[in-house]
């Protein structure tokens, strides 16, 4: 019962770090609890692609594909609370500074939305919602955007294995200090199941496409921020998740 125990106290810690459904958050939840819920951070990335899926899914029987799929992307959005959103657009907004002789972690830090942060945040989710709006009437959907899900997750644990923590001890991203490569090992296979299982040989793309974006994330923080932060983190999810479903879609 014990081992029982700790499984659905890892899930509600999985659930409450990485969504903004109130599980467990009457309980402090340490970095020794986030640290062994990584293997069900794959899993989480599954439930809230079929929640995307499914609000574009039912929309979609009483509206066309464009505004369904809005109102997929949305139901995605809210679910998380954005938080992948918001370290993308701090991600570009240190990408923009780092290309005009700027800071990056000053303007990473910065709250504003700079010109690089909306435009990245602009053409992301005209790209999200745009392809699920063509998935959503093909006859494997809502796999791919369950996949997708997995795949963004699974590139976090990638990245935060291959480079150090370094952001601030009080960031998002500093219970990652000290993460075990067993955990992440267990995610990382436990995604390439649930991925060869929903979408099949279309998955060998769709996890390409998150290989690139953990090399192309991973090499710009190693050099300009020394290591991953929250916000790189966050900001790999959500373009693991827009190419993947972009790269489902050209196979389709």
């Amino acid at each position: 019962m014990s081992a029982v125990r700790e499984v659905l106290r890892s899930a509600a810690v999985a659930v409450t770090f990485l969504t903004a459904v109130p599980i467990g958050r009457r309980t402090d939840i340490d970095a020794r609890e986030l640290r062994g819920s990584l293997f069900l951070f794959p899993a989480v990335g599954a439930l809230i692609g079929a929640l995307t899926a499914t609000a574009a899914w039912s929309a979609a029987i009483a509206l066309p594909p464009l505004p369904a799929a809005a109102l997929g992307v949305t139901a995605g959005t809210l679910v998380t609370a954005a938080m992948h959103l918001d370290g993308l657009a701090d991600t570009a907004d240190g990408v923009g500074a780092a290309l005009s002789g700027g800071d990056p972690s000053t303007a990473m830090h910065d709250p504003r939305l700079g010109v690089f942060g909306g435009t990245t945040l602009a053409l992301d989710l005209l790209l999200k919602v745009s392809v699920v709006s063509a998935l959503v009437t093909g006859p494997r959907f809502p796999v791919e955007a369950i996949a997708a899900g997995v795949l963004g997750r699974a590139a976090a644990l990638a990245l935060m294995t291959a480079l150090p923590y370094a952001g601030p001890e009080s960031g998002t991203g500093g219970w990652t200090r000290g993460v075990g490569l067993g955990p992440c090992l267990v995610g990382l296979v436990s995604a390439s199941v649930v991925g060869i299982l929903t979408v099949g040989p279309v998955v060998g793309a769709m996890a390409a496409t998150a290989v690139a974006v953990v090399i192309v994330v991973g090499r710009w923080s190693r050099r300009h921020r020394g290591g991953v932060t929250g916000d790189t983190l966050g900001a790999t999810i959500e373009l693991t998740e827009t190419f993947a479903m972009t790269a489902a879609l050209a196979l389709r």
